[in-house]
């Protein structure tokens, strides 16, 4: 059949554009795959993983260079039974070897936690030490090891730069070039900013960090401030990060807290309206790191102890009631909220990382009751399941699995023990159980 050429015309213009059509989308995919992200980044406030998981950073800051344990290998398994996602890694340049914080960075990694490591030696100043910071980023070594991980770390330039006199276009001015330093000199990765006025002058992060963050290339930054705050300024300096930030499309988390003291009132045995922050940046998706798990004993607040949330750096041997509640009581600790990705896990199901068995009295007389809770991490980990057993003196007690309660039935001691189901982990809690009589007579 012979065709006219008006329908002649249509098909070819029809094939025309069926081949521009297929071309178009081609090049469309493949531009799509080359500008990937391969770091974690940063979108209208939020993080996200290079598979675009949104992430909320939950975990602690520990001074791992001045401690005995400069590379992780006995503090990190510890905190990682908290079901933390990332650990800040505290740094000096004055340390004379690289390779302790390469390996640092890497174990924290194969822990399955983010790795932010940072310059200590600008804490309060600008100038020549915040330099000095910036410059320590521009070693070969330092570079290959970020960028060898790049999925899973973030470079914080210096912490706690410049007291209260650094201006905004000091801030501006510096940070820009920093930023342009690192950037040329390869880094892709985040890069962490952290305000001056030692980290608490979060209303200037929100005055400068705009223009900083379209300075940026990679527009790829993470802006950090520390919560010591005076009480009667800590909600609105939390909303100012968790909320404020978001509005100018600023990505913004706690560095260092919520903390429950600041220098000053160390001795003040009121905490500051920790738990009420951690509230706070739970509902908005906010990131914090709480200061610090305690390996290294603080100088600062050495006798009342807020600064150290553990003993020794032991999962479980809290400091204090606070400590308790920041790791795994309160309902927004980072035991119940803590998401680990699962692009961190080869066959993308997150792995149990801790158990921790908590019990309200460890000291009861018959007839009274206690309640138990079992907390397994992270919060989003595949297999949760564990069991409850009971050694010693049974027929002391009567244990309501349903409930999560304990029955005091006559004298004895014993033994409460939650394993997690593949048997990796397990913790132990005594419990003594007195008559009436014992409980109440008094000692000698």
């Amino acid at each position: 059949m012979k065709l006219s050429r008006p329908i002649l015309l249509a098909l070819l213009l029809a094939l025309l554009f069926t081949f521009l059509f297929a071309f178009l989308f081609a090049t469309l995919c493949r531009t799509a795959n080359v500008g990937a992200p391969s770091t974690l980044y940063v979108d209208n406030g939020h993080i996200y993983t290079a598979q675009g998981e949104r992430f909320v950073m939950r975990g602690f800051n520990e001074m791992f260079v001045w401690s005995e344990d400069v590379r992780g290998e006995k503090l990190l398994p510890e905190i990682a039974q908290s079901g933390a996602n990332t650990v800040r890694l505290v740094w000096s340049l004055r340390h004379p070897k690289n390779q302790d914080l390469i390996a640092l960075i890497e174990n924290t990694i194969a822990h399955k936690m983010v790795a932010v490591p940072e310059c200590h030696d600008a804490t309060g100043k600008w100038g020549k030490a915040l330099q000095q910071c910036v410059d320590f980023w521009l070693q070969p070594s330092l570079l290959t090891v970020v960028e060898n991980n790049k999925k899973w770390t973030i470079v914080n330039i210096a912490n706690e730069a410049g007291s209260h006199d650094v201006t905004d276009k000091m801030f501006v001015q510096t940070y820009k070039a920093a930023i342009s330093k690192l950037r040329r000199y390869g880094y892709t990765v985040p890069i962490m900013i952290d305000a001056s006025q030692w980290g608490q002058n979060v209303s200037q992060l929100l005055r400068t960090g705009p223009a900083l963050l379209a300075h940026d290339p990679q527009h790829n930054l993470i802006f950090s401030t520390h919560s010591y705050w005076p009480a009667k300024q800590s909600m609105a300096n939390y909303a100012k990060a968790a909320v404020d930030a978001k509005k100018l499309g600023l990505t913004m988390i706690i560095g260092e807290g919520p903390s429950v003291t600041r220098t000053g009132q160390c001795d003040n045995p009121t905490p500051l309206p920790y738990l009420e922050g951690m509230k706070l940046l739970q509902e908005h998706n906010t990131g914090w790191l709480n200061w610090s798990w305690g390996g290294r004993k603080n100088g600062d607040c050495d006798n009342f102890l807020y600064f150290d949330i553990t003993q020794g750096g032991r999962f479980g041997h809290w400091s204090h009631t606070p400590g308790a509640n920041i790791v795994a009581l309160s309902p927004y600790s980072i035991a119940k909220t803590s998401i680990r990705p699962a692009s961190f896990y080869e066959d993308g199901k997150v792995k149990v990382s801790g158990i921790y068995l908590h019990i309200n009295t460890t000291q009861l007389s018959v007839g009274e009751s206690a309640r138990y809770e079992v907390i397994v991490t992270p919060v989003n980990a595949h297999h949760k399941h564990f069991s409850i057993a009971l050694s010693g003196d049974k027929n002391a007690i009567a244990i309501d699995k349903a409930k999560g309660s304990l029955s005091a039935l006559r004298q004895g001691a014993v033994t409460l023990t939650a394993t997690t189901q593949d048997g990796s982990f397990s913790w132990s809690q005594k419990l003594i159980i007195t008559d009436q009589l014992e409980k109440g007579r008094p000692s000698n």
